[in-house]
């Protein structure tokens, strides 16, 4: 291939913001953080459209199996802040770091409350591995998907190949200083049932990072299981205070709590006027943004609050005036997913007639407030331990098939991951009560590309499949 002609095709390939929308991008607010710094519309405008493309040219990728693309909508102004605050959280997480803020890779799925109002920053364990990749920057996206694949290759011969590539991956991140982390925090809930093996690889591998793990009872019959978790959760903010040399009050949990509410029902709010809207106003790469943004997974609880402010602005007046997001297509067939981190192909299945209208492990996070009198880390334990994520089996079932009422999903996708153990016993069997009770057609399936940027295209093959049957 010539010179001339591959860069023709790497051009054609690669994702573009229009000039044309930047007069009206600049019209808009920036996003504040929580160290006091701010970005304007034109500060993000120049990263997304400058440096973001030469330092991520993998994100700006348009190939169809590419999973990480940027929204196709580009007139959904909030979408490409997402974007920038996606882009810019290793900088963002370095900067702290060298200020003095501690690091804390978290697990389990939880309320994330207790650490910001620390003063740390929690981060998970797919924008850890993200940030691991994105260490050496440059790369097109077969290039940073080697190199994804070479990190969970590394982890998964230190640990085990039966295990799931969320924590080899982030733990072989750690183990490799591709990004700061001074606490390892998981909790030991059944969303996560790899730490027969991983919670061995804490302990042997991450020598000299500070461990605190916190228990999650599978019994929740009784008082005994909010003083329990309460206490360990007290014990954690402390800890998380020594890493600064600092108390944290009861008045800093209080701010965090509050503010971490606002966003959970805005997130909520937001997807409540998309589902009911006549025509889908977002597209489902920013309908997953907005709902795990109601989980504060980037790095800043400020900076979060406010792009889900803007994007419920936004959901509410494209609602308003009846408009439909670039790229869904005409009376899309609605499909919700259930599994733990279990992706979607946004695009894809945009182009073959579906949108993703919503996950169950997330809007479980976001539609359960903390209470904001008594006792806060009490109030912290009861929201971890109502996570309707979190049931037994036969009542998780029945929460999904509530979803689907308020979704209006036409149908479900049940997914694992490859080495998730206890979603791989019980997918199956949640599949089958809902496509009972509810009379919506569900599939079940296993994947294996948890981490990668390239999807499989058996599974897409299956998808699709799916999708014309729905159709």
């Amino acid at each position: 291939m010539s010179v001339q002609t591959l860069i023709k095709t790497e051009a054609i390939n690669r994702f573009y913001y229009p000039e044309e929308i930047k007069e009206d991008f600049l019209k808009t607010p920036g996003l504040h953080f929580t160290d006091g710094s701010y970005v304007d519309s034109a500060q993000i405008w120049d990263f997304m459209t400058v440096e973001g493309p030469r330092r991520f040219p993998y994100a700006y990728n348009k190939e169809r199996n590419n999973q990480s693309r940027m929204s196709r909508d580009v007139r959904f102004f909030s979408g490409i802040k997402y974007g920038y605050l996606n882009l810019t959280l290793r900088d963002r997480l370095i900067k702290a770091h060298e200020n003095g803020i501690p690091i804390v890779h978290v697990e389990g799925g939880q309320t994330v409350d207790p650490y910001f109002a620390a003063g740390a920053i929690p981060i998970v364990p797919g924008p850890l591995r993200a940030m691991a990749r994105d260490a050496k920057e440059g790369l097109d996206i077969k290039d940073a998907n080697r190199r994804a694949m070479k990190i969970m290759e590394d982890g998964r011969q230190a640990i085990s190949i039966e295990c799931c590539n969320n924590p080899i991956g982030s733990i072989e991140a750690i183990h490799q200083s591709a990004v700061p982390v001074d606490m390892v925090a998981p909790y030991l809930c059944l969303r996560c049932t790899d730490y027969s093996y991983i919670l061995e690889a804490y302990r042997t591998k991450l020598k000299n990072t500070m461990l605190h793990f916190v228990d999650f009872p599978v019994t929740r019959d009784g008082e005994w299981t909010v003083t329990y978790m309460a206490e360990l959760i007290r014990d954690l903010v402390k800890k998380l205070g020594g890493l600064r040399g600092a108390s944290v009050r009861e008045e800093d949990l209080w701010k965090e709590i509050k503010r971490e509410n606002r966003g959970r029902r805005l997130a909520r709010e937001t997807m409540e006027a998309i589902w009911n809207a006549e025509e889908i106003p977002v597209t489902g790469s920013d309908i997953f943004s907005i709902i795990t943004s109601g989980r504060f997974d980037r790095g800043d609880s400020l900076a979060c609050l406010e792009y889900l402010e803007q994007a419920h602005e936004e959901v509410i007046q494209r609602v308003k005036n009846g408009v439909r997001a670039a790229g869904i297509p005409e009376k899309p067939v609605r499909i919700l997913t259930v599994g733990s981190c279990f992706g979607f192909w946004f695009d894809f299945a945009e182009e073959k007639g579906a949108v993703l209208v919503g996950t169950d492990d997330h809007l479980s996070k976001i539609y359960a407030d903390v209470g904001e009198e008594g006792d806060p880390y009490e109030e912290i334990a009861k929201t971890i331990l109502a996570y309707d994520y979190e049931l037994p089996t036969e009542q998780r079932a029945q929460y999904i098939i509530d979803l689907v009422k308020k979704t209006r999903a036409d149908g479900v996708i049940c997914g694992y991951n490859w080495g998730c153990n206890y979603q791989s016993a019980v997918s199956r069997m949640i599949a089958d009560i809902v496509k009972k009770e509810s009379g919506v057609p569900t599939i079940n399936l296993q994947v294996a590309e948890l981490g990668f940027l390239d999807g499989n295209e058996q599974t897409q093959n299956r998808v699709e499949a799916f999708i014309e049957m729905l159709s």
